[in-house]
């Protein structure tokens, strides 16, 4: 594991996901993000036992077959990806999103050069869209 501090100062070269696909589900949901940033290589954010978001040195793995529970697809984030458009940005802060009620960690703030974006964890992420919410400065 690594902190999350550490993705502060490094510029974000690339983004893959791996997306869980099933017949029953209108989209595909996701089920690990990498962020590729220079001086670390890939990092995976993972939903953690306690709902925190887990990152760990990682490298993408292959797509795999679940059979009747659907399969696992990992690609390139699309453009449309809201972690798409700090392509080329540095990672100026990181500030860790805690629910003082549950005295949890629920997610955390990227900010970039030109705007920031929020990554959820899992108790936020069951009441949110597979995409991380994103937030540009003008």
């Amino acid at each position: 594991m690594i902190s999350a501090d550490e993705l502060v100062g490094r510029r974000l070269e690339q983004v893959t996901l791996s997306l869980h696909e099933h017949s029953s589900a209108d989209e595909p949901s996701l089920v690990h993000m990498w962020l590729h940033v220079s001086g670390l290589g890939s990092v995976r954010f993972h939903t953690a036992p306690d709902d925190s978001v887990e990152l760990a040195l990682d490298q993408p793995h292959g797509d795999y077959d679940m059979d009747e529970c659907g399969r696992v697809v990992v690609a390139s984030a699309p453009q449309a990806f809201p972690m798409s458009g700090f392509l080329g940005q540095s990672i100026r802060a990181v500030r860790h999103i805690v629910d003082r009620h549950l005295d949890a960690e629920i997610g955390l703030v990227l900010e970039f050069d030109h705007g920031r974006v929020s990554v959820p964890g899992g108790r936020v992420g069951r009441h949110r869209s597979r995409s991380a919410g994103r937030d540009r400065a003008q």
